[in-house]
């Protein structure tokens, strides 16, 4: 038996994220995303959960970030499969939201913020993400350059983010 094979398997990482519109404006949190620690806005979502289906996560995860009541998905945004050395194969699904009620109350102390921005304002500050995973999907969708259910595929060593696919 080789060394390889007692190791524990790294445990898989899935993640939503929610596109929430009111009129012609976008939902955005702001929180600590940048590479030297800065607060920037981004959709919220986060991980799913040990027996949680995605639906369930994403409902959690917006009502936990945002304060707001959110239905079932009924749209998927777009798809990401990224492998980095330290969450190998995490998936992430963002979906959108068309059904939500409340008031903007984060209650997730890593979010700052929650606010709704003007489409042109939101792709302005989204365009400020550090990362090219967490920016292009986003911005790609939203601006129509891609279309619905797009997939992404990453692969990200150290600073480097390799887009190996898209379709």
């Amino acid at each position: 038996m080789t060394a390889e094979s007692t190791t524990a398997p790294r445990p898989r990482v899935q993640l939503v994220i929610g596109i929430i519109r009111q009129d012609d404006e976008i939902l955005l949190v702001r929180e600590i995303l940048g590479a030297g620690g800065e607060m920037l806005w981004s959709l919220p979502g986060g991980g799913v959960e040990d027996g949680e289906l995605m639906h369930e996560a994403l409902r959690r995860e917006l009502h936990e970030e945002t304060g707001l009541l959110v239905g079932n998905p009924v749209q998927t945004a777009f798809l990401m499969h990224i492998d980095t050395e330290r969450h190998p194969s995490a998936l992430a699904a963002a979906f959108e939201i068309d059904e939500w009620s409340g008031d903007l109350a984060p209650r997730d102390e890593d979010i700052k913020q929650a606010a709704f921005f003007p489409l042109p304002d939101a792709l302005e500050l989204l365009g400020e993400l550090d990362s090219a995973t967490q920016r292009e999907p986003i911005v790609g969708y939203l601006t129509g350059a891609v279309p619905p259910g797009t997939t992404w595929l990453y692969r990200n060593r150290g600073k480097q983010e390799t887009l190996v696919a898209r379709w």
